[in-house]
This record gives C-alpha cells, structure tokens and sequence, in this order.
C-alpha cells in the first residue's frame, strides 16, 4: 500500500509551481531523466541552491535488525546529482556509500554498518534524523530545532567531513514516502563559496516552503523516479540496458524497435522483457503501463 504523505511542513505553492507541474507533465512517457533534471534545475534557481542531487531510499532490514541500525534498515542506494560534487565529498562518498548502500545483503554487510566509525562518522545525525521520519512527506533545514541540535551536529567527525571540508553551508531535505519500503529524496545544497564570488547563507524558510511545495505536487515522478531505477519493488538498481528497454516498453516502442536501438537481436530484448515483467511482478505492458501511472 501507497503512504499517505502528511503535509506537516509549510508549503509555498504558487504561478511558478504551477508552471513546473505542468512542464513536467508533458515530458514523454517513459523518461525520468530529463525531467529529474528539470526538476532539479528549477529547484536550484527558485531557493538559490548550489546543487540538487535526487536519492532512492529501499528499505533492506526489518524488525531487530532494524531497529539497531544506524539507518533503521534503510540503504540509499540510487542517486543522481545535478552538479559535481566537491572532491572532498566525492571521495568521502566513493569510499563509503559504494559498500555501505550498495552492497550484498550478506551479514557482513549488516556486521560492517554497525561498527563505530560508521555510526559515528558515516551515517551521522543527518542520516539518522531523516530515515526516522520515513513513512511522511517532510522537509527541514540543517538548523531547525525539530529536525537535529544543530550545535552537537558541528562538532561531530561526520560534520567536518561531508559539510565543512567541501564546504556545505546548509542542507534542505525533503522526503517523500513511495510506499513502506522506497523513500524519494531530495538534498538541496548551498555552498558557503558561492559562483559568483557570494558567501553563502543558510537558507530561509521560505527556500524551504517553495521547495516543499513544488515536490509535495509531483507523486507521480517520485514514484516514477523510483520504478525507472529498479528501486519501486527491490533494491537491485537496473542496468543502464535494462532502463533502456523499460524506456521503450513504456513509450510503446515494439521490442524489435527496442532491439534496432540496442543493436541486440530480438530474442534477448524478448528475454530482458520477461525478466522486467517479473522484476515488477506484472504480466504484460499494460499492467507495467498501470504499475507506472499509479
């Protein structure tokens, strides 16, 4: 069953709102890129934001095991960026997040998530303040009360190493339930050095209402964003082959259509077809066409 996002957070909703939903409306069936990265580029001009970057949450640990871990049984496991990173948090990102969210399911995998260097440096307060919410639509800030003690967040290793080296002044969050086991996140980020030549400040409240309000109105691209990863029903990301043909499927292309595009026969599209109607436990392209729209 689908959750029902509250909406707790102040939502600022207006012409320009409407505008984006529309133009992401009439994107073509099928395609979550561009309008991810539509999406994320009005974000990024609207509340002034360096950059945007979209993670797909799965849910991979229950019960006990859940509720002793640092993520609550939660993994980030896809995400998209809309500019490059920092170096400093490229790194920090690579060495961690690659064994850490995207790992086997294996019991050293869950061993490995508990150890004190990651609960303490690694998933941090922030990772932990915003799987707790998981299951309602929220937003916050870095520094609003109810979301973390900003203070004891500055002096911790985590804070050092993926805020102030590469020089992240503040952080909006906001997370959009898909269902029980898949969040849709998005992390907005300003820079304390800005392009053009500015210090950034942390952002206003109002930065959090427009961007809360323009993501509260588009359920079906989380769900959407989600699905075309893999992520709306498991935790084992898509090949780049298989988004590609799940693409086709869904803008009615006929697998030897889909085949010509790859340069594979259509034998194997037929079989990659079998396994994505199986993957998302559907039986034909109209239940995948259903499964999509919601």
């Amino acid at each position: 069953m689908t959750a029902d996002p509250s909406p707790s957070p102040a939502l600022a909703v207006d012409a320009a709102t409407f505008a984006l939903w529309d133009r992401l409306a009439a994107f073509p069936v099928g395609e979550t890129d561009a309008p991810l990265l539509y999406l994320q580029r009005w974000i990024a001009r609207s509340v002034g934001a360096d950059n945007v970057i979209w993670i797909g949450a799965v849910r991979v640990l229950r019960n006990a095991r859940a509720k002793d871990d640092p993520y609550f049984g939660w993994r980030l496991r896809g995400r998209t960026t809309l500019r490059i990173e920092p170096a400093s948090y490229r790194e920090q990102h690579s060495r961690y997040y690659a064994s850490d969210h995207y790992g086997r399911l294996t019991r050293g995998y869950y061993e490995r998530s508990h150890r004190d260097e990651v609960r303490l440096v690694h998933a941090g307060m922030t990772g932990t303040a915003s799987l707790a919410g998981a299951g309602a639509f929220r937003a916050h800030r870095l520094r609003d009360p109810d979301f973390l003690d900003f203070a004891a967040f500055r002096r911790t290793e985590h804070y050092r190493l993926y805020y102030r080296i590469p020089g992240i002044v503040d952080r909006i969050t906001v997370g959009f339930p898909v269902h029980s086991d898949a969040e849709s996140f998005f992390l907005i980020d300003r820079y304390r050095a800005r392009a053009d030549g500015a210090r950034g400040r942390p952002f206003a409240a109002r930065d959090v209402a427009v961007a809360a309000g323009a993501l509260r109105g588009v359920r079906g691209l989380h769900r959407q964003l989600m699905m075309s990863h893999g992520l709306f029903s498991g935790d084992k990301l898509l090949s780049p082959v298989e988004r590609h043909i799940l693409s086709g499927l869904l803008r009615g292309d006929t697998e030897r259509e889909i085949a010509a595009g790859l340069g594979q026969k259509p034998a194997t599209v037929h079989k990659y077809v079998g396994d994505l109607h199986a993957r998302f436990g559907v039986g034909s392209r109209a239940e995948l066409m259903a499964l999509w729209f919601g």
